[in-house]
């Protein structure tokens, strides 16, 4: 069985099956994958609590025949000061639902990565922040990385999320869990 190391930030997860979780990250050596963490549900699971959304993670994957899988995962960052402030996760939420909807899947993200990783750590800082002003930033930055608008051309605040929404055929999901 063939393996790989990688080094992301969980961008999302969605259950499959009755123990298993298929886990959305964002990583450094491959961009958007996604893969298969088995027996990640059991309560005795171990592996559980770092497969969070957002967490900043470093780990081994097994190559499998339809899904890869979760190894051995170790957290770098939970980002614990952001899990206390219910304003800062739903604009963490957001900025991993923009990033999950925005990047294809094995694009190369590096660059995107880093950008997602900088948001976060500012989001966990204890310092005040203007939220909606720096989701604001975050999306014009995002659209201005991902080539979906022109770095030269501005967009006001009421019309950047009919944008987005424009562009990914959806609702923004994450608006709702907003304050």
């Amino acid at each position: 069985m063939h393996s790989y190391k990688i080094e992301g930030v969980i961008l999302g997860r969605r259950n499959y099956s009755e123990t298993d979780r298929v886990i959305t990250t964002l990583t450094k050596e491959r961009g958007k994958q996604n893969f298969l963490a088995r027996g990640v549900r059991k309560i005795t699971s171990q592996r559980g609590p770092r497969l969070e959304v957002f967490n900043h993670i470093r780990g081994q994957i097994y190559q499998g025949k339809t899904w890869d899988i979760i190894g051995e995962i170790e957290t770098i960052s939970r980002f614990e000061h952001l899990r206390k402030n219910l304003a800062r996760i739903a604009a963490a939420y957001e900025i991993c639902e923009l990033t999950d909807r925005l990047i294809p899947e094995n694009d190369d993200a590096i660059e995107i990565l880093e950008f997602i990783l900088k948001q976060l750590k500012t989001l966990n800082n204890k310092e005040a922040i203007n939220l909606k002003n720096f989701l604001f930033q975050f999306k014009v930055n995002l659209l201005i990385k991902t080539g979906f608008w022109p770095k030269d051309k501005s967009i006001s605040d009421q019309k950047i999320d009919r944008f987005i929404e424009e562009i990914i055929h959806a609702k923004i999901k994450s608006k709702s869990i907003a304050l």
